[in-house]
């Protein structure tokens, strides 16, 4: 009866937040019409009003936004909504798996509070990876486009005629932020506004470099060509500092995976060894909560291990 309850509450809650999920997307679930005004608002609105769509403005959230825009930089095709709603039926699964495993328990429900929150915030950590990836992947092509767009300058095209040729001869993510860049210019907005917006949208600390580079050109003036060509050689520099640097981490951050590990290593060794010596950790109160205080520290300590030998440049 007890499971039953707790079974119950724990969909309640489910659907509570799926709800509160879908409001909270409001601002990003809009109509095709609403589409169209948001587009023209941005390139007849003032200049401080273009970083926030209009649906957002009116119902959403900056947090709406924000999730949004690392969704896109995460390369996956998910409404803000779809994605919540995802992340609240996995920590609910996690919940209901581990409160049906410890047979409704007290113990069983602060555990499975505990991993459905974890659970609950894995679709992020997965996010934050991708974007990563993505990131560096866009990093990774960055020199080559720059270098392109540079000797179509030196052969007499003009810029965006550059980066509709680097666009052709490039991969993913790369072509599809030229080819969205070159849509915007295209629709009427500034090759200005233009480059800003691909900035936000990669979140790429090297292209920002390159953005800035190039608004101050087009500002003061200059060779183009040569501009690119040095900033090109300062990102390649950067790069090859990045890897003397992780080269050189190298041992440090297998180190850190070794003495995270070790704890579950003996634990497991412990555990062929004499079975029924360790059994009390599963069946004792107090052993349970050890063992979950163990395993928190043990995350904790590789995280920070992680954090001190991350080196930015």
């Amino acid at each position: 009866m007890a499971l039953a309850l707790l079974a119950s509450a724990a969909a309640f809650l489910g659907v509570l937040l799926i709800i509160v999920g879908f409001h909270q997307a409001g601002g990003l679930a809009i109509s095709a019409q609403r589409r169209r005004l948001e587009k023209l608002e941005i390139y007849t609105a003032p200049a401080g009003d273009i970083s926030v769509p209009l649906a957002l403005r009116q119902q959403g959230s900056a947090w709406a936004e924000r999730t949004q825009t690392n969704l896109t930089r995460a390369g996956l095709a998910l409404k803000l909504h779809e994605y919540m709603a995802f992340r609240v039926l996995v920590g609910v699964a996690a919940f209901a798996l581990v409160l049906t495993l410890g047979a409704g328990s007290g113990l069983a429900v602060v555990a499975g509070l505990v991993i459905g929150a974890f659970a609950f915030m894995v679709p992020a950590f997965f996010v934050r990876r991708r974007i990563s990836k993505q990131v560096e992947r866009f990093n990774d092509q960055l020199d080559e486009m720059l270098t392109m767009v540079s000797n179509s300058l030196r052969a007499g095209f003009g810029l965006l005629q550059a980066f509709d040729l680097a666009a052709e001869q490039s991969q993913p993510p790369m072509s599809t932020e030229l080819h969205r860049l070159l849509r915007d210019t295209r629709m009427g907005s500034s090759l200005e506004s233009a480059l800003e917006k691909m900035g936000e949208r990669v979140g790429s600390y090297d292209l920002d470099v390159v953005i800035t580079a190039m608004l101050i050109q087009r500002s003061v003036g200059s060779n183009l060509s040569e501009v690119l060509e040095k900033v090109a050689y300062t990102i390649r520099e950067r790069a090859r500092i990045k890897g003397e640097i992780s080269t050189l981490t190298a041992q440090k951050r297998l180190s850190g995976w070794v003495i995270g590990l070790m704890p579950a290593a003996f634990m497991a060794l412990m555990l062929a060894i004499s079975f029924d010596y360790m059994s009390v950790l599963f069946s004792d109160p107090a052993g349970r909560v050890l063992l979950l205080t163990a395993i928190i520290l043990d995350v904790i300590g590789i995280m920070a291990i992680r954090r001190i030998v991350a080196v930015d440049i």
